[in-house]
C-alpha cells in the first residue's frame, strides 16, 4: 500500500513522448485520481479504506474493520468477562454539498458483532428470581449478538472528494443502527446445570439482560484518517 504510481509521472511521460506539448503542473492541469486508500481508526477498531469520487460531489466507500476488547462487567452481583469482536465490512455514499470538505454520509456496516460472556460464581448469586450456590450453577457461557446487518448515518471532513492534493484527511462521527442484542447463556458443570429450573430462571435472567441493553441499540461511529489517491 506504500508504492503508487503518481500523476506527476504520467505527466512528464507523456510530455516526453511529445515535444508539441508543454508541461502543466498537476494542480493546474487537474484535481489527480478519483481513486485512493487509506487507514483509519475509531470506535469500529482498525480500518483499511478504499474509495472513489466520480465528481467534486459524490464518493463511494468501502472499509473492512476488526475491533476487539475485553470488559469486565457485573450484572446481577454476578461478575462477567466479556471479550468483544467486531468484523465487519462497510458500504458508504458520501455527499459533499458545499465543495468545502463537509459530507453527509450514508450506508451501512455488515458483518459479525458479539460479546462473548463467562463467569463462574464464587458466592450465591440470584438468577431469575431464585438464589443458587455456586457448585450448583457452575460455570456461565454465553454470548450477545447484534445485528449484523446495521444502517449507519452521518456526517464529517474529507478532503479527499473537493481536493486536489495526493493525501487527504478525514474525520466522521455517526451512528450504527445495530438493533438490539440477542443473548445466550447456559450454565455448565454446576450440579444444577441440566435442572429445569435453573434452566428457567437463566431464562428470565436473559430476558432481563436483553430487556436492559435495548437502551444500547445505537453504537456511536467516530473515526479518522488519512488517504491517498492513487
Amino acid at each position: 500500500m506504500k508504492t503508487f504510481v503518481t500523476f506527476l509521472g504520467c505527466t512528464a511521460l507523456l510530455a516526453g513522448c511529445s515535444s508539441s506539448q508543454t508541461y502543466t503542473p498537476k494542480a493546474q492541469s487537474d484535481k489527480g485520481s478519483k481513486f485512493a486508500v487509506g487507514l483509519g481508526v475509531g470506535t469500529t477498531g482498525a480500518t483499511v479504506e478504499g474509495k472513489f469520487a466520480p465528481n467534486d460531489r459524490v464518493a463511494l466507500r468501502g472499509n473492512f474493520n476488526f475491533l476487539s476488547f475485553s470488559v469486565d462487567e457485573e450484572y446481577d452481583d454476578i461478575d462477567y468477562e466479556g471479550d468483544f469482536d467486531a468484523t465487519t465490512f462497510g458500504g458508504f455514499v458520501d455527499v459533499a454539498p458545499f465543495k468545502n470538505g463537509f459530507i453527509l454520509s450514508g450506508g451501512a456496516y455488515i458483518g459479525d458483532k458479539e460479546v462473548g460472556l463467562d463467569a463462574t460464581p464464587t458466592v450465591n448469586v440470584e438468577i431469575g428470581d431464585q438464589v443458587f450456590t455456586p457448585t450448583e450453577v457452575g460455570t456461565l457461557t454465553g454470548e450477545a449478538k447484534l445485528n449484523s446487518f446495521a444502517p449507519y448515518a452521518g456526517i464529517g471532513y474529507d478532503s479527499f472528494i473537493s481536493g486536489s492534493k495526493d493525501w487527504s484527511f478525514n474525520a466522521r462521527a455517526g451512528v450504527m443502527f445495530t438493533g438490539s442484542p440477542d443473548v445466550n447463556l447456559v450454565s455448565a458443570n454446576g450440579t444444577l446445570s441440566s435442572n429445569p429450573t435453573l434452566r428457567q430462571e437463566l431464562a428470565a435472567e436473559i430476558a432481563a439482560i436483553e430487556e436492559d441493553a435495548d437502551d444500547y441499540k445505537y453504537y456511536p461511529v467516530l473515526s479518522i484518517g488519512v488517504a491517498r489517491r492513487f
